[in-house]
């Protein structure tokens, strides 16, 4: 079908919906003001309106996940004002504000709980956070390491989940779709008296697009690699990237006592990640276990002191193989260089494997001691006391040892186990008939390899009147090194970054409302590769922009526009200042919402990004702006069999757009094409 029929088809839809609405739900009665009075936990650490929270935060909720279709939390990242992100069908590349690549300086959080992995402290965001069990997803966009600590520098991603207060039964989710996608997932919650139990499990797998007609174009995927005749291309020998993924949720509470456990299994192929010699037999397997335990004494000193006390245990394998290679095979025990007569089988005997099967796995103890003190009514604190024991076990590689290599010394280096403690304290007051709300708050942290770190925070909320907020924000952050970088260099420190902030809210009548950020930042220590040593800290990172979220109702109307200005991000060393590529200058999203009646509901969303330089091997190459759009209809009560469903029918790529991410990290490959139009569906139940 083309554009244009396209266009029609989805204009006569918009003519026809206005016949269905016959009834109105309670949702289509509430104003734009009641619809975006959203609680908001990931600010303060407390339930708080996001509005007067003294951060910039964004939010997408469960209502919006399923009228607009989205399946992962991908899908939600990629409808967030300053969020950048790069599929490359592996694992989602990016970050916020201007970093840009693995979102090593974005924390990822499960209620409040970090789920970065911890061999590299990275988001490492693939199939594994599915959105069936989502209430909400906040985005702080901006410092958040005086509560959070390290690597919280551009911003943190607080999964917040469904509970037993949320549901009261059993939910059964089922998805199919293109590419041989099928998903299953079970959600329940049930109360007992003072004993809650909630959790749920998903199974998720996918053959994935079949990109291979992409991979085979050497002049759009590796310009400059070296093509040899025995470069085993997709065209030729076909190109497979199955993938799996098993998230699973517990909480079990009693009396102030709780329990619960974050797991995910994620089992993927490199996608289009990087040039390989076979894009057949690639594999990357990931598994991070975080059972936790604690106990809560609520309402002490006539219900004014709260006290927390938790205990977090991480564990984490992984290993995979690959065949990255821009130039010649290489016999790894002979040296010898193979360009005549070379076999799929010769590829399969050389291929590279990382593992870290064969030890205990990455290991990581935390203890939490927090609490809150409500002075009065306008004056609320909160503190925190934390320890953390990390031992961490890198990854083996050898080509000739086979899928799981021996582990030697140098993955259990004496740098890669330490511990640290921090405080943190936060002050809350509101002022002059709660028109000005001022946040004072500090973490101090004290590591056993790069000593003392003190992160502050100061937050200026003024509301003037009714309508009206203004945002003065300002914030320090840190970065701690990887187990890469300090494999290369034990004496790396972290990169520091101060971030300032202006933000005004504002309604504009009854039906509109805007929201806009202006935000600087200024790094400094930046961790970068050097010509001495692999890594190192070198010169400054600066970046500065503007945020800008539109919201409207009108009716049984529903949405939001948002915009994302990029100014040129630059990195200074030794007074050269050079310009970080692969972000786009101009970024947007726009979401409608159009609820036909309680039952039928339509969404679309679409994507627009400006045409973005990208550095490959030394050149700069140009990947062109494009517009994307995806459309849900959701239908909500059918009844089947006596049975009441919800189901959504999602289509991707409406108009079938071809068009490119960049590749931040890998010299090797110019960017990642992404998938074509297809159908998805999913169907839920409740019982």
């Amino acid at each position: 079908m083309t554009k244009i029929k396209w266009v029609i088809f989805w204009v006569k839809v918009g003519l026809i919906a206005p016949v269905f609405a016959t009834e109105t739900s309670s949702l289509l009665q509430l104003s734009l003001e009641d619809l975006l009075n959203v609680k908001v936990i990931s600010a303060s650490k407390r339930n708080e309106v996001a509005e007067q929270a003294p951060a910039t935060i964004y939010v997408v909720t469960e209502e919006q996940i399923k009228k607009l279709g989205l399946r992962d939390l991908k899908e939600v990242l990629a409808l967030i004002p300053g969020v950048d992100i790069s599929n490359n069908d592996f694992f989602l590349q990016g970050g916020q504000r201007g970093f840009i690549g693995s979102f090593a300086q974005s924390l990822i959080l499960i209620n409040g709980r970090e789920m970065n992995n911890l061999i590299a402290g990275e988001t490492f965001i693939s199939n594994q956070f599915r959105t069936h069990n989502v209430k909400q997803v906040e985005v702080i966009a901006g410092p958040a390491s005086a509560l959070y600590g390290a690597n919280a520098v551009g911003g943190l991603i607080n999964i917040i989940t469904k509970t037993a207060d949320d549901m009261d039964g059993l939910e059964i989710q089922a998805n199919y779709g293109a590419f041989d996608t099928r998903e299953v997932s079970l959600l329940f919650g049930q109360t007992w008296g003072d004993l809650k139990l909630s959790g749920s499990v998903a199974y998720y797998q996918s053959q994935g697009a079949d990109f291979s007609e992409f991979l085979s174009n050497t002049a759009l995927v590796s310009p400059k690699a070296e093509n040899n005749a025995y470069r085993h291309l997709p065209n030729k020998y076909g190109y497979s990237n199955p993938s799996s993924a098993l998230p699973i949720h517990l909480s079990l509470e009693y009396q102030g006592y709780y329990a619960g456990l974050e797991y995910y299994r994620n089992d993927s192929g490199r996608g289009t990640a990087s040039i390989q010699w076979d894009y057949h037999s690639s594999q990357d397997y990931r598994e991070l276990a975080m059972p936790y335990l604690g106990y809560r004494w609520l309402n002490l000193l006539d219900d004014k002191l709260n006290i927390e006390l938790e205990y977090r245990y991480y564990w984490e394998q992984f290993w995979g193989n690959h065949t990255e290679s821009t130039s010649t095979i290489e016999n790894p025990i002979t040296g010898e260089l193979l360009r005549d007569n070379v076999t799929l089988e010769d590829v399969h005997r050389f291929r590279g494997y990382y593992s870290n099967h064969n030890s205990r796995g990455s290991r990581k103890h935390w203890g939490l001691l927090s609490g809150n003190y409500r002075w009065n009514d306008t004056h609320y604190s909160s503190w925190g006391l934390d320890y953390v024991l990390s031992d961490i076990v890198s990854a083996a590689w050898s080509r000739t040892e086979g899928k799981h290599p021996a582990l030697s010394e140098g993955n259990y280096q004496p740098a890669f186990k330490n511990h640290q403690w921090s405080i943190y304290l936060q002050d809350q007051s509101d002022w002059f008939n709660d028109k000005i709300s001022l946040t004072l708050g500090a973490r101090l942290v004290q590591h056993e390899r790069y000593g003392r770190k003190l992160l502050p925070r100061y937050g200026v909320v003024y509301k003037p009147l009714e309508k009206t907020t203004f945002k003065a924000l300002y914030g320090k952050s840190f970065r701690e090194p990887t187990v890469f970088e300090i494999n290369d260099n034990t004496a790396i420190r972290p990169m520091e970054m101060d971030t300032y902030e202006l933000a005004w809210h504002q309604y504009w009548g009854e039906y509109v409302k805007n929201e806009t950020v202006i935000f600087y930042n200024q790094a400094k220590n930046r961790i970068t590769a050097s010509d001495v040593l692999a890594f190192a800290n070198e010169g400054s990172f600066n970046s500065q922009g503007l945020e800008n979220r539109l919201s409207f109702k009108y009716q049984a109307l529903t949405g939001f526009l948002n915009y994302t200005y990029m100014d040129e991000v630059t990195i200074e060393n030794q007074g050269i200042k050079e310009t970080v590529y692969d972000i786009p200058r101009h970024k947007a999203n726009v979401a409608f919402i159009y609820d036909m009646n309680s039952q039928h509901s339509f969404g679309i969303v679409g994507t627009y990004h400006s045409a973005i330089n990208t550095d490959y091997q030394g050149d700069k190459y140009r990947i062109d702006p494009y517009w994307v759009w995806d459309a849900t209809w959701h239908i909500a009560d059918l009844n089947v069999l006596g049975q009441t469903l919800e189901m959504e029918w999602i289509l991707k790529n409406v108009f079938d757009t071809r068009y490119f991410h960049p590749e931040p990290r890998d010299a090797n490959i110019l960017q990642h094409v992404q998938p074509e139009r297809h159908l998805m569906w999913q169907v839920r139940g409740q019982f």
